[in-house]
This record gives structure tokens, C-alpha cells and sequence, in this order.
């Protein structure tokens, strides 16, 4: 569930151009998805982190399907990896 949280604030602060609350749910990501060894995923964090610093929140609107996608896949992985 901490994914799907994650993956909505993103998706709301993406589309209400919040580059503030973006920034944070990116770094967020990025930070968890490192402690986990979600190489992928915190790769492409870091990516919508630098995106976002130069052009704002609502540049990262291409990224949204990426992540979503992504974010499925790890956790997928994730809690298989656990069994």
C-alpha cells in the first residue's frame, strides 16, 4: 500500500503542478527504492528529480505511466522475493 500512497501523491502534485510536493514524493521514492535495492526504480526517481529541478512539476506528466508501471513491477518483485 505504501506504493499505491506514494504513486497517487506523485500523480496528484504532477497534475496540480505542485513542484514542492513533487519533489518530495520523487525523493521519497528515490530514497526508499534505494534502501530496498530497487535499482530501477530509484534510477528513474533520480531522473524525474533532476527533470523536475529544471523544469517543474508538470514536465513529469510523461513520466506518470513510467512510474506507475515500474512501481507495479518492483513491488511485484519485491514481495515474490519475500516468499
Amino acid at each position: 500500500t505504501l506504493w499505491e500512497s506514494r504513486y497517487d501523491r506523485l500523480h496528484r502534485a504532477v497534475t496540480g503542478a505542485d513542484d514542492a510536493a513533487a519533489m518530495d514524493v520523487v525523493l521519497s521514492i528515490k530514497i526508499s527504492s534505494e534502501m530496498a535495492g530497487a535499482k530501477r526504480l530509484a534510477e528513474l526517481a533520480r531522473s524525474a528529480q533532476q527533470r523536475l529541478a529544471h523544469s517543474g512539476a508538470a514536465e513529469l506528466a510523461s513520466m506518470l505511466a513510467v512510474f506507475a508501471a515500474c512501481g507495479r513491477e518492483t513491488m511485484a518483485y519485491l514481495l515474490a522475493s519475500l516468499d
